[in-house]
Order: C-alpha cells, then structure tokens, then sequence
C-alpha cells in the first residue's frame, strides 16, 4: 500500500507540475500577442501619419508643376522612414499569420517593399528626371503631362496604403 501512495502522490505532483506550466505558458503567450499587437498598432498609427505627410507633399508637388514652377521645388520623400520593424518581425515570429488573413498577408508584404531605400530613391530619382524635362522650354508641355500622371500615379498609391493601414489597425 506504501507504493501506491507513493506512486499516486508523485503522479499527482507531476500532472499539476504540468498543469501549472501550461496554464502560465499560455498566459505569458497572451500576454506576449498582446504586446506584439500593441507595438503593432503604434506602428501602424506612425506609418499613417507618415504617408499623410507623403500626400501632403505630393500635394505640393502637383501644385509647383501645374503653376510651372517646378524649378522652385526641393521636397524630398523619405520612404524608408517608414517604420517596419514590428512588422518584419510578426512575419519571423508567425504572428503574422494568426493575426491577419492570406489577402491582407500579400498587401502588408507590397507595403514593406514598397516604403524602402530602392523606392525612396527611385521617387526622388524620379522627380529630379521630371525636373531636367522641365527645364526645357520646348518639353514643358510635353513633360508636364507626363509628370502630372507620375504624381497621379505615387498619390493614389500612398492613398490607397493609407486606406489599408486604416483597415488593418480596425482588425487588430
């Protein structure tokens, strides 16, 4: 009879050794998603506010084109100012996955390449291009419409990442 007790007191002692350990991995796992959904979400309200500031030069690049004065212009786009550390990082870490669906997977993915070095450089590259163009008097017609549909085509893209961070942060 003493093996029994024996025996059924280390096997009680083992399973709610057990039982502990499990129930404060989970609750650190929760607590850790938490955290990871927080810095995410300042994250995210950073990158908004930094594309707010995208358009609002873009605004204003648009405005020194149409009244041919782009030789008076000197902004400047920093994508890689962006922050996607977080981001990169729920991507290594899986969390990505259990936070966000297939569709909304690929858009974050474009997001992060697109806001690097290689594209702040080639937007500025980009605009300094139009700039030479439009020193010419004889391309300025020809160049301005031109340049009119590049800023069309860089403020629809930054509008539209606005749109999907605004979506994103509602899913978090």
């Amino acid at each position: 009879m003493t093996f029994w007790n024996v025996f059924s007191g280390v096997f009680a002692g083992i399973v709610a050794g057990v039982v502990i350990n499990l129930i404060v991995s989970w609750i650190f796992t929760k607590n850790n998603n938490k955290n990871w959904k927080n810095n995410l979400k300042f994250e995210i309200n950073y990158n908004i506010k930094k594309i707010e500031s995208f358009i609002d030069e873009i605004t204003e690049y648009r405005n020194k084109v149409n009244g041919d004065s782009l030789d008076s212009y000197f902004g400047y786009f920093p994508l890689s100012k962006v922050l996607t550390s977080t981001i990169n990082q729920i991507f290594n870490n899986g969390l990505a996955y259990r936070f966000f669906k297939d569709k909304d997977i690929k858009q974050l993915l474009d997001f992060v390449s697109e806001f690097t070095y290689g594209g702040e450089k080639y937007i500025n590259d980009q605009i300094g291009y139009n700039k030479g163009l439009f020193k010419d008097i004889n391309l300025r017609q020809y160049s301005k419409g031109r340049i009119i549909g590049d800023i069309d085509f860089w403020e629809k893209k930054f509008k539209s990442y606005k749109e999907f961070l605004n979506e994103m942060l509602k899913k978090l």
